[in-house]
């Protein structure tokens, strides 16, 4: 087959577009009527001349959106994969009919309204062995036993407004975390949404997106905060470690230690100390506002139940001094005076939590939450409410407060008990009125406390033959009385004045000058034999009212 052979132009001519189509030009005059075309903007083909450089610019752009949608795809997809923990699927607990009609009776006769009480969970795991985790099913568990006896949870910014003077809230409880672990988006945040309840989380600041997949990362905080489920405060910046002390290597807790500085062979001075405080407190805030969530109004003390830190509660100690300046409520597991949230712990700038591990059962904690709750100072027959009296007792039983002399010789010779002293925090105008036998001829002594655990507790001491009114321990007021081994005494309890009044006929009375809200508090009885042998007193009656007038609870 004869091969075709490929048409040639003329070498004088050449094939091209003038804006009609291809047609031959004579060489000669191609470089003119191209330079007309271009001064006419008359294009060589699609997309040239005047057009040229938009659609150059269109096309740019759209392959540019392309790389740039598909790169920001993928870095996104990447960070979540870094940065986000798959969540478990819902855990469930195995809850029997008669588990939630116990939860439920554990809640009848609690008041519908009063002070919230905090509870303090640590961390939600399927797989560990520390004390303090709860599987997803015990956490399922105890979620269910509070809806079951009544209670709801509280935003930081509820309990905030009550702690700032607001309604007393419906029977509620501010469910905390500290440190921030991944559980707690892993596992946690599905079971509170199942319950639709609500969680506040103090964090390490300065630990998230590090040590994973322990710790949470800023990436599922931001998602947590947008669900509406979550709130975030501070547990310090970088200070939930021991750190030495001293030249010997002993170690404390870096927020209430001067530190050991080994470069200079000596301790922080208290100006270091203080800067270096102050540093990470108002880190810890920077780094939870510059994620796009609220300033923490709250913080929880690093190791507020272990050792070296038991002194960060106290109102003389220099780091609460240094937390009121950035916090107004500060959170402990472990206080010298328990003050659960109320209007006095409002006061104090300090609230003592309610700890739940993985030992707790759903009972045990309804019956710690119900001991916290604050309650009215309107209780017929305390003394038959053996449950409800707390306080230090010495190896003697609360019997002995009712007559039955413990026979042990080792037994002491003091005895004291407290009525409800977690509930009772805020408890002002009121009477209360005892009956106090078997008092000897001066070898034994009975005694009614009020204001218990307040700034100013108050006592009426009473023997056969005198009555002695004690304000803080020291004596304020003291009058004898007939010599008899029964006495009726009854004190009222106002603001700020302590009165006494004794058989009828004796009256103590005390007036503090210190500030009222510093003054609430509850009842006290004690007992005392001088030598072993005698004859223990014995309150035959015990009865608490409110003052005529006085404002209800809350």
């Amino acid at each position: 087959m004869a091969l075709r052979r490929k048409r040639r132009e003329p070498v004088g001519i050449v094939v091209h577009d003038h804006g009609h189509g291809p047609e031959p030009c004579f060489r000669d005059d191609y470089a003119e009527k191209a330079g007309h075309d271009r001064s006419r903007g008359r294009g060589h083909g699609w997309g040239r001349g005047w057009t040229q450089w938009p659609v150059r610019a269109l096309l740019g752009a759209l392959t540019l959106s392309v790389v740039v949608v598909s790169g920001a795809a993928g870095i996104e997809r990447y960070l979540s994969l870094k940065y986000m923990t798959p969540q478990a699927p819902l855990a469930h607990a195995n809850i029997t009919m008669s588990d939630q009609i116990s939860w439920a009776r554990r809640g009848q006769g609690l008041p519908d309204h009063a002070p919230p009480v905090v509870l303090t969970f640590h961390d939600v795991n399927r797989h560990s062995k520390s004390p303090y985790v709860l599987t997803p099913q015990a956490f399922d568990a105890q979620l269910t036993a509070l809806e079951q006896a009544g209670y709801r949870t509280l935003s930081a910014k509820q309990f905030t407004n009550y702690m700032n003077g607001g309604p007393v809230p419906r029977r509620s409880v501010l469910i905390t975390f500290d440190d921030g672990t991944d559980g707690l988006w892993k596992y946690a945040d599905r079971i509170l949404a199942k319950h639709k309840m609500h969680g506040t989380i103090s964090l390490i600041t300065g630990s998230m997106d590090k040590h994973r997949p322990y710790y949470l990362t800023w990436r599922e905080i931001e998602r947590m905060h947008r669900s509406g489920r979550w709130d975030f405060q501070s547990h310090t910046r970088a200070m939930h470690g021991m750190k030495q002390v001293d030249a010997t290597g002993n170690t404390g807790a870096p927020l209430v230690n001067r530190l050991w500085l080994k470069d200079e062979g000596r301790r922080e001075n208290p100006t270091e100390y203080r800067t270096r405080v102050v540093h990470d407190l108002a880190g810890s805030v920077k780094d939870i506002t510059g994620h796009g969530m609220p300033a923490p109004s709250m913080f929880a003390i690093p190791f507020s139940d272990g050792p070296g830190q038991q002194d960060a509660d106290s109102t003389d100690s220099q780091a609460r001094h240094l937390l009121k300046e950035l916090f107004p409520i500060v959170m402990t597991d472990h206080s010298s005076v328990p003050l659960t949230a109320s209007r006095r712990s409002a006061a104090e700038g300090l609230v003592q939590r309610v700890e739940v591990v993985a030992r707790t059962t759903p009972a045990q904690m309804l019956d710690r939450i119900g001991q916290n709750v604050q309650v009215s100072p309107d209780v017929r027959r305390p003394l038959s409410e053996r449950e409800n009296w707390g306080g230090r007792q010495t190896r003697t039983s609360f019997e002995v407060f009712l007559g039955k002399a413990p026979s042990s010789p080792l037994t002491p010779r003091y005895a004291k008990a407290d009525y409800r002293p977690n509930s009772s925090v805020d408890w002002t105008d009121y009477r209360a009125t005892a009956l106090i036998g078997s008092l000897g001829n001066g070898t034994n002594q009975a005694a009614l406390g009020v204001r218990t655990n307040s700034k100013e507790p108050m006592t009426v001491v009473l023997t056969r033959g005198r009555a002695t009114l004690l304000a803080d321990g020291y004596k304020v007021a003291s009058q004898p009385l007939d010599p008899k081994s029964d006495h009726a005494v009854t004190v009222e309890v106002r603001r700020d004045t302590t009165t006494a009044h004794i058989d009828g006929r004796v009256k103590l009375s005390y007036a503090s000058d210190k500030p009222s809200e510093q003054l609430s508090g509850g009842i006290t009885i004690r007992s005392g034999i001088n030598k072993d042998g005698n004859q223990w007193p014995v309150f035959r009656s015990l009865d608490i009212s409110p003052l005529k007038g006085a404002e209800s609870h809350g």
